[in-house]
């Protein structure tokens, strides 16, 4: 009976060894199995077929622990590392066969056995990544009688996501101050800045409140150079005269603003003038300078004694804007001789130069120069200048005129000329102009204008004057005005 007794005793202890071995090394996380819902019986190891519906982990029917895998299919179930199903493991040998455990045979004690895992809680958030949780109780059946406790855990957790977060944004520390926008004065300003990025608005988070920038006045500048600036121009003083052309003057002042700090003086002037008028000032008259003695005298007869005026005007200037006419006599006089109305007899003037002569060659050329009666010239009744105005000369040093052929008698068709030679090409002799014996330079004259006749056209001879007959006889003519008495009516 003992015999028999300790061979029970042997036998329920390999089980429960058995039992707890499978209980307590599930398959590591590194090698997840697989979980089907039919077992065949064949020994430990048979096929199993038919996956799990759910999962514990990425993909269909993967788990990670036997556990897991035979809460969800329970006594029928399997599990295997292969994913064909082959070599897979009944789940008897994690619940335990039913009513097996329900006491001990041999002292009667009770291991505790796992109930179902209860499913898994919400997520512990409701965005982003959180944990999820499912328990399961060491109550099927609780220890008892001194019974083990259930071996394994009683929490799992695994990892769940609940979508992205939305994330307010949040300012970043600010930044330092940036440089100064001018190196002097009251008003230059410095900047400093910040980010909304700690953290930055995600997922349709509203940004920050508030301002990126913050400016401050800079502190510890100089005064800035402030140059001056003028005031307005003030009013237009009175003109400095009553009358006639004055100045006007108008002033600014260097105050809009004062120059300060070393800052420039106002350019320009501070004082402005422009010419002004009031009325015209009455201008007296002034006398021009006294003119000319009128030419003549007023006296009509030789050597009367007349007078002879001048005359000023009242112009230099003349009287303006009421102004007074000028003082005293427009006219002075003066005692004069009439001179003008006596007889006075004329004068030769200088001899002109000499003519060219009257032919080229041939000993009677003869070359004329004149005198006029103007210094001076007779008037009221004076005598004519005595003696001539006409002096002919002989040319002397000429060539002889070429001679006529012999007996030709041709002298060309001039009938009156006298010819030298005789016969066919004889030379012409040049009449001389009749008018140029006249002596008297009036007579000539009267003559070339054909008022009188030449003195040797007929009723004139006494009027004539020997013809010189040569140069020489020309040239020593007497020039005394009296050498020809019959010329002194000319």
């Amino acid at each position: 009976m003992c015999l028999v007794y300790s061979y029970l005793l042997l036998i329920a202890v390999g089980f429960i060894s058995i039992l707890n071995n499978v209980k307590g090394n599930p398959v590591p996380a590194d090698e997840r199995i697989f979980c089907f819902q039919n077992h065949e019986p064949r020994g430990r190891y048979g096929p199993c077929d038919t996956p799990s519906n759910s999962s514990d982990a990425d993909g269909e029917n993967v788990f990670d622990t036997p556990e897991d895998c035979c809460a969800l299919v329970g006594q029928g179930g399997g599990y295997t590392p292969n994913r064909s199903g082959s070599r897979c493991t009944s789940c008897t040998s994690v619940l335990g066969v039913p009513g097996e455990n329900a006491g001990n045979p041999v002292d009667g004690s009770v291991d505790g056995g796992w109930s179902d895992w209860i499913g898994w809680t919400d997520c512990s958030v409701t965005c982003g990544e959180g944990m999820k949780t499912k328990t399961r109780t060491c109550t099927n059946p609780a220890p008892a009688n001194g019974g083990r406790d259930c071996n394994g855990e009683s929490n799992k957790e695994k990892t769940c996501d609940m979508g992205s977060c939305v994330v307010d944004g949040n300012w970043g520390n600010w930044g330092s101050y940036g440089d100064c926008s001018a190196t002097c004065g009251r008003t230059a300003t410095q900047t400093r800045t910040r980010e909304c990025d700690d953290p930055a608005p995600q997922n349709g988070g509203t940004a920050c409140d508030g301002d990126s920038e913050q400016t401050r006045i800079c502190p510890g500048l100089p005064n800035c150079p402030i140059d001056g600036g003028w005031s307005s121009w003030g009013v237009w003083s009175d003109c400095s005269t009553t009358c006639g052309a004055g100045l006007q003057v108008q002033v600014r002042v260097c105050n809009n603003p004062s120059p300060q700090y070393g800052g420039q003086d106002c350019p320009g002037d501070a004082v402005r003038s422009e010419p002004c008028n009031v009325k015209a000032c009455p201008i007296p008259g002034g006398w021009s300078n006294w003119g000319e003695w009128s030419p003549s005298c007023s006296a009509t007869k030789c050597n009367e004694v007349g007078l002879q005026l001048r005359q000023r005007l009242c112009d230099n200037p003349p009287p303006q804007n009421n102004g007074p006419y000028c003082r005293g006599s427009s006219y002075s006089s003066q005692p004069c001789t009439n001179t003008d109305a006596c007889p006075v007899d004329g004068g030769w003037g200088e001899w002109g130069e000499y003519g060219e002569c009257s032919e080229t060659c041939g000993d009677l050329s003869q070359r004329t120069r004149m005198r006029e009666c103007n210094n001076p010239a007779p008037r009221n009744g004076g005598l004519e200048c005595m003696g001539i105005g006409v002096q002919a000369q002989g040319c002397d040093g000429l060539q002889p005129c070429p001679t006529p052929s012999p007996g030709s008698g041709d002298c060309g068709d001039d009938e009156d000329a006298d010819c030298q030679g005789s016969g066919s090409g004889a030379t012409p002799t040049p009449t001389p102009d009749p008018c140029s014996l006249f002596e008297n330079y009036y007579s000539y004259d009267l003559c070339t204008k054909g008022i009188i006749d030449p003195p040797d056209v007929p009723g004139n001879e006494e009027d004539m004057v020997p013809t010189p007959t040569t140069a020489t006889e020309q040239a020593t003519q007497p020039d005394d005005p009296f050498a020809y008495e019959s010329f002194s009516s000319f």
